[in-house]
């Protein structure tokens, strides 16, 4: 079994600052990294591979892909990584991350099975994956939390707001998957050396034969701001129930309460 799975470099929000007079996120200072979600899919790619057999490759594209960022996935057990890494993708859009993702799929293989991860952990649009589902001609399963492999079907488990939805699917298939699915493995020193050693595939993006329109975004960002917000700093004094009291009354005011 072949298993492709979508990995984005994106920005490790836990170290990003942002300019104190404009409120634009600098994210030129910001450190990199393979988002959450992703090392889920990995992961859960992995475990398919060890029960099942098979070969997992990391897809992964962007303006700027820094290989080393890509080394902990391989590291935890998937074979080699195909990368489109092209400054002309500094301003793509969903829409053409798809196309090119999809067109890369195709480039590294027949793929039996594509998992990623439900989103990103900076943008958060959740359309990538069913976007290149949509490409490739394939079934989309999202939001799953279990996922079970016999023969050439799938059995999803999709976690919903009722409850948890079980769909069975033939493949290929693309599949999302969230943090509920699994733990990701710590790589051991000899995995992380062994990583060193699996190939990263550098493919041009003019490789790839994608018409002009499928890489010209259809949506254009305009600006990113932070949201400054301030404490009120109100203090409530007295006793405990006249503090609860005029707590109350104040919250009323500002109509957090009715």
């Amino acid at each position: 079994m072949e298993i492709h799975v979508l990995v984005k470099e994106s920005v490790d929000v836990s170290t990003l600052e942002y300019d104190q007079r404009t409120l634009e996120p600098l994210l030129e200072k910001a450190q990199r990294k393979v988002g959450d979600f992703e090392m889920n899919a990995v992961e859960e790619a992995v475990r398919l591979k060890e029960k099942h057999g098979g070969v997992v490759k990391l897809l992964s594209a962007g303006p700027s892909v820094q290989p080393i960022v890509l080394r902990e996935a391989l590291a935890m057990g998937a074979d080699e990584a195909y990368v489109v890494s092209d400054p002309r993708l500094r301003d793509a859009d969903p829409w053409v991350y798809a196309n090119v993702l999809a067109a890369l799929s195709r480039k590294a293989g027949k793929a039996d099975l594509i998992i990623a991860g439900e989103a990103s952990v900076d943008e958060s649009n959740y359309q990538v994956n069913v976007r290149v589902a949509e490409e490739l001609g394939m079934p989309s399963l999202t939001h799953v939390v279990k996922l079970e492999v016999s023969g050439e079907r799938i059995v999803a488990y999709r976690s919903l707001e009722e409850g948890i939805e079980v769909v069975e699917s033939r493949m290929p298939a693309v599949v999302t998957v969230g943090l509920e699915i699994n733990t990701p493995r710590l790589p051991s020193l000899l995995m992380i050396r062994a990583s060193a050693k699996k190939p990263i595939h550098q493919v041009k993006l003019e490789d790839l034969a994608l018409p002009e329109e499928k890489l010209r975004p259809l949506t254009r960002k305009t600006s990113v701001r932070v949201m400054r917000t301030e404490r009120k700093k109100v203090v409530v004094e007295g006793s405990l129930e006249e503090a609860a009291e005029k707590l109350i009354a104040y919250l009323r005011s500002e109509g957090v309460l009715r």
